[in-house]
């Protein structure tokens, strides 16, 4: 656990550190991949385009389709959000065609509509 200062309003906030909450939760590779990608956004919106980077780092083509790339992302993005209910970590939609971004929450769980 790590104090840090919430991205949106600045107070100080206790949140795990991501290597700490991607072994308890026991996260898939995907999962920890997105994960991680809106992590590094600090709270600011991270395109989409750069969770797919993330997502087929490890793939020389570059991932499949757009379209299968939402779908993959949209599945990992729902069993991750799950992992992450009441953890006071939450991965929410920063608005149509901005991506995603990191929120520090009070440990409730979160609605999955986001």
């Amino acid at each position: 656990m790590t104090q840090q200062s919430c991205p949106c309003c600045r107070q100080p906030v206790t949140v795990p550190t991501l290597e700490t909450l991607t072994l308890a939760l026991n996260l898939q590779p995907l999962q920890a991949r997105i994960l991680k990608a809106v992590w590094r956004g600090k709270g600011q919106p991270v395109p989409t385009s750069r969770v797919f980077d993330a997502m087929y780092e490890d793939d020389i083509n570059g991932g499949p389709g757009e379209a299968a790339m939402y779908s993959a992302l949209k599945i990992a993005l729902c069993r991750l959000r799950k992992r992450l209910a009441g953890t006071g970590v939450w991965i929410e939609n920063a608005g149509y065609r901005r991506g995603w971004k990191l929120v520090f929450t009070d440990g409730q769980a979160q609605n999955d509509d986001r």
